[in-house]
């Protein structure tokens, strides 16, 4: 598998089907490509699986099978993918904290578009 990353390739990773899709369609039209998975174990293998690695996964924190923070724990243990970054989003009253043990950037559902297009655009010049 090629570690080149991609500059305008995203990942949402989120088991809400509703926000999974609704933030791939908005970053699409701001003329991303958006990778989804609707876990952690999910996002792994498409990472495992795709040539080129994105700019920046979004990252829900509460999920099934595989929660965001077990996959962020799989990710840094994975040394092709331990360097993608990672903005959590997240209704978790305690995410801050998990976030802040992770090295990770935080954004608090329900979202403000204009927040996720900010972080996304740090990460995906």
């Amino acid at each position: 598998m090629c570690s080149q990353t991609a500059a305008k390739l995203l990942l949402v990773v989120d088991d809400d089907p509703s926000i999974r899709e609704t933030l791939a369609e908005i970053l699409h039209d701001e003329g991303y490509t958006v990778m989804t998975a609707v876990n952690g174990q999910d996002a792994l293998t498409r990472l495992r699986a795709s040539a080129a690695h994105p700019c920046v996964i979004l990252l829900d924190l509460m999920m099934p099978v595989m929660s965001g923070p077990e996959f962020y724990d799989e990710m840094q243990n994975d040394p092709s993918l331990a360097a993608i970054p990672v903005v959590v989003i997240s209704a978790d009253g305690n995410a801050r904290r998990k976030v802040a043990s992770m090295g990770g950037e935080f954004i608090a559902k329900p979202v403000k578009i204009e927040t996720v297009l900010s972080a996304v655009e740090s990460h995906c010049p």
